[in-house]
């Protein structure tokens, strides 16, 4: 299915499952995170699109101050509960392309599975003028490279079948076409140095019952008709069921990590 901005908007639909069954981050990226950006003791962060806190928990265990914005009402219902045990964290449910960021204030600004849902013209701008000139911006993504086991040849054959439109094999491409979308755009911002980027490969396991809620999270699958997609994840929830009701996802998280240009400084939108 071709990228479309105003599917953001789909995932507040299975804020539930989403707040379920999609994974976190590796410990060993979020302290690399806070290691190369310099993040102080006492540091702000500002998040953009924090879903239901996946990436946001892990830094509030830490005592950052940090404000969460994110779109969905469903979402951010989820993230301020998941959130509410730390008192330095507020979530805000806004459009962060409308939202308006304090100028200055934040020693990080971080999105994790989102920044490709804002526009690039307004999205670079917005948060390079809402950190100090001694900042970072973080982008993070959960990337899937592609399964190459017996149970995903036999998903491959479900989606052929139950949604062929569905069918383009992620592989190691999609990592390498991820990689470069997002440098071009840091640097034709022209608002940030150039990125540093580091892969942490993991695994994350489900059960027959646990995948397809985490089908459920995605916007391609999101977009199709409700009888198509149940049909769909009934499907792969039989076929898993084939292999010991188990199934591992080898996931690649990508961090990109980057400096403000000096001199290049925005005074908002």
């Amino acid at each position: 299915m071709p990228f479309d901005r105003n599917d953001r908007c789909l995932f507040d639909r299975s804020a539930e499952a989403y707040d379920t069954a999609r994974p976190g981050y590796p410990e060993c990226m979020i302290e690399d995170l806070i290691h190369e950006s310099g993040m102080p003791e006492t540091g702000r962060i500002l998040e953009v699109g924090c879903g239901t806190g996946q990436l946001t928990v892990p830094l509030a265990e830490r005592g950052y101050a940090i404000t969460a914005v994110e779109l969905g009402s469903n979402l951010s219902r989820l993230a301020a509960a998941n959130l509410d045990p730390f008192p330095n964290a507020t979530v805000v449910c806004a459009d962060f392309e409308r939202w308006d960021a304090k100028p200055n204030a934040y020693d990080l600004v971080v999105s994790a599975q989102a920044f490709h849902w804002i526009e690039p013209t307004i999205g670079y701008p917005k948060a390079r003028a809402a950190l100090h000139s001694d900042g970072h911006l973080a982008l993070v993504w959960n990337l899937f490279p592609g399964g190459e086991t017996p149970v995903y040849r036999a998903l491959d054959e479900v989606y052929r079948a139950c949604a062929p439109e569905l069918c383009t094999a992620p592989g190691r491409r999609s990592l390498e076409e991820r990689v470069e979308r997002t440098t071009r755009e840091m640097r034709a911002s022209g608002l940030f140095g150039e990125p540093s980027v580091r892969w942490y490969p993991w695994t994350v396991s489900y059960t027959s019952a646990e995948y397809p809620e985490l089908l459920r999270t995605f916007s391609d699958h999101l977009a199709l008709d409700p009888s198509d997609s149940e049909r769909l994840l009934a499907a792969v929830r039989s076929a898993i069921d084939r292999f010991a009701g188990t199934i591992d996802r080898p996931q690649v998280t990508a961090l990109f990590l980057a400096r403000p240009r000096r001199g290049r400084h925005v005074n908002g939108i």
